[in-house]
């Protein structure tokens, strides 16, 4: 009897040590999941310029992007190309083990959002972005500043190399917004052909997107990662710049319609 309140009371001390309740372990301890349906973003680098406009921020693709069912999609600048959009797929054990890499090596969510706690150095400073999103718990990081150990850099590069496989990304369709400008002489500009599937002048007008696909997007995708976006359309007297968003790929994309409208399947 006498040994059993002894062991009661040791228990009770450790309880009282702990502020009477089991300590939960650390997202580094625990058992790792994440959502695996093919448009949950589970890591994403990015990187977002104070004041840049609607058509910039929606022409530029996150640097690198890991999906549930993992697919990565990451950009790769060519100095004298552009940029080139890739694609592959990474196995799960890969994948978990690039989120142990964050979490355990990197210490990931021991890193304080740093842009939080300061202002930006000026209205146009760019800011990086790290996220994860794993046991149905997302967290951010941003620097407006180079990064302790270079953090956003050795996830990036890790990012990029999931798979020694990668393949172009190419869209066949997605959303297109047109915004009519004054033509500029600064700009380089194409010709937008009559016997496109959609016009732009009507299309501007409209004021929304419209889903689009076939030859004449796939034209506007390849020019716009060759220009970084710095092109315009012509169309008769009328010159135009082009958003596109493409789900899967871009950053905050509406899905696909449910169905596609003819019109603009046409080739």
């Amino acid at each position: 009897m006498r040994r059993s309140i002894t062991v009661l009371f040791l228990v009770s001390l450790l309880l009282a040590g702990c502020g009477g309740e089991t300590p939960s372990p650390t997202p580094a301890e625990s058992v790792l999941n994440w959502d695996r349906t093919p448009g949950a973003v589970v890591i994403r680098l990015d990187r977002l310029i104070g004041g840049e406009t609607d058509l910039q921020r929606v022409n530029r693709i996150p640097a690198c992007t890991v999906y549930g069912d993992g697919r990565v999609v990451w950009v790769n600048s060519l100095p004298t190309e552009g940029d080139q959009v890739l694609e592959a797929y990474v196995n799960e054990v890969g994948l978990r083990a690039f989120v142990e890499f964050m979490i355990r090596d990197l210490q990931f969510y021991s890193v304080p959002d740093y842009a939080a706690q300061e202002l930006p150095p000026s209205e146009t400073s760019p800011v990086e972005v790290i996220s994860l999103v794993v046991n149905q718990k997302p967290y951010t990081v941003r620097s407006y500043r180079p990064w302790k150990d270079n953090l956003y850099l050795q996830v990036l590069e890790r990012c990029r190399k999931l798979s020694d496989t990668p393949a172009l990304v190419v869209p066949d369709a997605g959303w297109v917004t047109v915004y009519e400008i004054p033509r500029s002489a600064e700009l380089p500009f194409k010709y937008w052909s009559p016997s496109a599937p959609f016009s732009m002048t009507q299309t501007a007008a409209s004021g929304a997107a419209i889903w689009a696909g076939g030859p004449a997007f796939k034209e506007i995708w390849i020019t716009l990662r060759q220009s970084l976006g710095e092109i315009q359309w012509v169309e008769g007297e009328k010159a135009f710049r082009v958003a596109l968003q493409v789900p899967g790929v871009s950053r905050d994309a509406p899905p696909a319609p449910a169905i596609t409208p003819t019109p603009t399947e046409a080739e």
